[in-house]
């Protein structure tokens, strides 16, 4: 299947955006005091009463992260400098690093963070899936190329539907693109109660690994006896969004249809040898 120029523009002007960012970054010291402030504005966000906020925010942002098509969303930013927000203000108490490893309070606002997140994400699969759902029609009555594949690989990701939530769980547990599953699974129309569960727990670890960012961080750089900064931390964000964008191109562009039929006749012609 030939993979269709607009995309190709699309994915292409996102990672030249990604990077320029990067290179602006680095490269020009206002335009980094200026993303800098704007990740020290945040850290503001979780305290005291404010913590109400981020959870609205983790909401919101995860939402809006799940319910984009084809757009990536870069909500882990937005994770990480909550979760910063509270690591910094224990440190800012006086707590060590280990100390506050091992303060439940802690834990208790980072897993909050993390539940509300799951559950905006979510529903905001639903787009996904309502979008695919919709366009099964489109798919049968202008035999789009495109829809066509996804659909495939819907019909893939079914061929053992025992299997069919461990395969939304892995998609919702690591970075990959969930609507890429979203928009096959409403187009062969599976239930969307019984993506729910498996979405809702998946999301779950996969945001909770977000919120540790820092703390990974700070913990790498203080075995190495170095001390994390604002520059190191926007970096790897930018070079996860990057990684994230080459697998969804890849899983929008792969021939699933093709696959799935070379997979049907190994079958028949197992089935007929036997």
């Amino acid at each position: 299947m030939p993979v269709p120029k607009k995309l190709i523009i699309v994915f292409t002007s996102f990672y030249i955006v990604i990077i320029i960012y990067i290179l602006l970054f680095l490269l020009i010291p206002d335009f980094q005091d200026i993303v800098i402030k704007l990740r020290e504005n945040l850290t503001n966000i979780t305290e005291g009463s404010n913590y109400l906020w981020a959870l609205l925010i983790s909401l919101v942002i995860c939402f809006l992260g799940s319910a984009s098509i084809g757009f990536p969303i870069p909500f882990p930013f937005v994770l990480f400098s909550l979760s910063n927000s509270i690591l910094f203000r224990y440190l800012d108490a006086g707590f060590s690093l280990n100390e506050i490893l091992l303060f439940g309070g802690f834990w208790l606002e980072i897993m909050g963070i993390t539940l509300v997140g799951g559950i905006g994400s979510v529903l905001g699969e639903f787009t996904g899936y309502a979008v695919g759902y919709g366009a099964k029609k489109i798919a049968e009555e202008r035999n789009s190329d495109l829809f066509n594949n996804v659909d495939g690989f819907g019909k893939l990701i079914l061929e053992n539907q025992k299997r069919t939530p461990l395969y939304i769980f892995l998609f919702a547990l690591t970075p990959l693109p969930d609507d890429i599953l979203f928009l096959p699974l409403g187009m062969i129309k599976y239930p969307f109660w019984k993506c729910i569960i498996p979405g809702w727990l998946g999301k779950n670890f996969t945001i909770l690994f977000y919120c540790c960012w820092p703390i990974f961080i700070a913990l790498g750089f203080s075995s190495q006896g170095i001390q994390s900064n604002n520059i190191s931390t926007v970096i790897i964000e930018a070079i996860l969004l990057l990684v994230t964008l080459v697998i969804m191109f890849f899983i929008m562009t792969f021939n699933w249809t093709k696959l799935l039929e070379k997979r049907t006749k190994r079958r028949e012609s197992r089935t007929r040898n036997h």
